[in-house]
């Protein structure tokens, strides 16, 4: 484990479900999964919203039938029946597969129910998709036919879907799934909601152009076979969007995520001495380390990264809390490392009057971004000056820390009695682990000093 440890947030469980990996249907129901019980009637919510996603797309292919054949009415009748009978067959095809798919389950249980639901919602969205396309305005002059799909190659489809507003439109589903970041009533803490949008009455266009060939910032992704994600990193790491294709007849978007989070997500107030932009900056950066903290999306790297910009940005004024969070994160392996001189400045913001950070400041000193933590001390006047900085404003840890490198010699010598009286005056503080430093090495000291002469 990396010496320099983030002070930021504990790792919570986010509430909601991502998308990532996860092609699944969800609304309100489906935030804040913690049991087997939740995660069912989730499923029970996908499966409702699919199924009436799915009778809307067959209604809809029923009427463009009626009045592609008005001249014609046998044959659309004709067509109408084969639309029926397929459907009805292919129900029951999606049904006997969705139990297969759950046979791991045990049969009846939360799980159970789950793993066949959440079958059913994708089979069903993947078959609206498909009716879409069937008898659709192929804007050619045909009144039939699939000529609105531009493509089956994905790499070929994405700049003639990003093209303009209008063909992301024609190219979307009737529901898309929306992954949003929400903040809380804990300042800092933010959290996944996913929920549902009718793709029409979005606001189009939801993506920049992507231009044919290889292009900076946009990450393709191939899930399987009929699914692939689009990461657009292109308005930097605090601003990632991730658009989820599926296909059948067809590609067609079919979700969005979107990993920034909005101002009005944040609070105006601070109990610190911030900027409104050095404010936001912070919540941001508390938001996305908690995220990236929970190691369950993968753009865990990415979210570290936006934390530390974050961080930075909060800390442009000299805020000791940000500076010094913003150091330690730089070190901990988690975010890019910073260059020495940078980091150094952070820690020294710090450490005027913070005992965190000049305990910070006194490890960078000693090791420098080497975060492995070995070899000599590189630096140990200037260590020993930022742990008795510490240690006078009270930090007992800093004192112990200080025995600790008297004891070791790291300090240039090593000086037994001196690191008693450290461990003792943390004791006298009230420290438990000075008590218990103290009482391992009386038995080493044959003339103990007073505590006070530790600094």
């Amino acid at each position: 484990m990396s010496k320099y440890l983030i002070p930021v947030l504990p790792a919570v469980l986010i509430g909601g479900l991502s998308l990532l990996g996860v092609h699944a249907f969800a609304d309100d129901a489906c935030a804040d999964i913690t049991t087997n019980s939740q995660s069912e009637r989730c499923s029970v919510s996908a499966k409702v919203a699919a199924d009436k996603q799915l009778n809307t797309s067959y209604q809809e292919l029923m009427v463009r039938l009626e009045g592609g054949y008005q001249t014609d009415p046998v044959l659309a009748a004709s067509q109408k029946a084969t639309v029926q009978e397929a459907q009805r067959a292919w129900i029951k095809l999606r049904d006997a597969d969705c139990q297969i798919d759950a046979l791991e389950a045990e049969l009846g249980s939360s799980t159970h129910v789950a793993a066949v639901n959440n079958c059913i919602a994708s089979m069903s969205r993947d078959r609206s998709v498909f009716l879409d396309n069937i008898a659709s305005d192929s804007g050619s002059g045909s009144a039939f036919g699939r000529g609105s799909c531009p493509t089956q190659d994905f790499a070929q489809f994405l700049p003639a879907f990003s093209a303009n507003a209008e063909s992301q439109k024609r190219l979307t589903a009737q529901a898309v799934k929306l992954l949003v970041l929400k903040g809380t009533s804990d300042i800092g803490r933010i959290v996944t909601h996913v929920t549902a949008e009718v793709g029409r009455d979005m606001a189009f266009p939801l993506m920049a152009v992507v231009p044919d060939g290889k292009v900076e910032g946009i990450e393709i992704e191939k899930v399987d076979d009929r699914h692939v994600d689009v990461v657009d990193k292109r308005a930097g790491n605090s601003n990632i969007k991730i658009f989820n294709f599926s296909r059948n007849a067809c590609w067609a978007l079919e979700g969005v995520e979107d990993w920034s989070i909005p101002d009005k997500e944040l609070s105006v107030a601070s109990t610190r001495s911030l900027s409104r932009e050095e404010n936001f900056c912070s919540q941001r950066a508390q938001g996305f380390a908690g995220l990236g903290g929970l190691e369950q999306y993968r753009l865990t790297g990415e979210l570290f990264e936006a934390a530390l910009e974050n961080y930075l940005c909060a800390a442009a004024s000299g805020d000791p809390i940000a500076s010094e969070t913003a150091a330690r994160l730089s070190l901990s392996g988690m975010a890019p490392q910073l260059e020495y001189s940078k980091v150094e400045a952070l820690f020294k913001a710090a450490a005027v009057n913070s005992p965190g950070g000049a305990e910070g400041l006194a490890s960078f000193y000693c090791f420098g971004n080497d975060t492995a933590g070995s070899g000599p001390c590189q630096r140990p006047a200037d260590v020993e000056k930022e742990l008795i900085r510490a240690s006078s404003m009270g930090s007992a840890h800093a004192i112990v820390s200080l025995g600790d490198y008297w004891k070791s010699g790291d300090l240039g010598e090593k000086d037994i009695p001196r690191a008693l009286a450290c461990y003792q005056l943390a004791a006298d503080k009230g420290y438990e682990s000075g008590l218990s430093a103290a009482k391992r090495l009386q038995s080493e000291v044959a003339e103990p000093i007073a505590s006070s002469k530790c600094y």
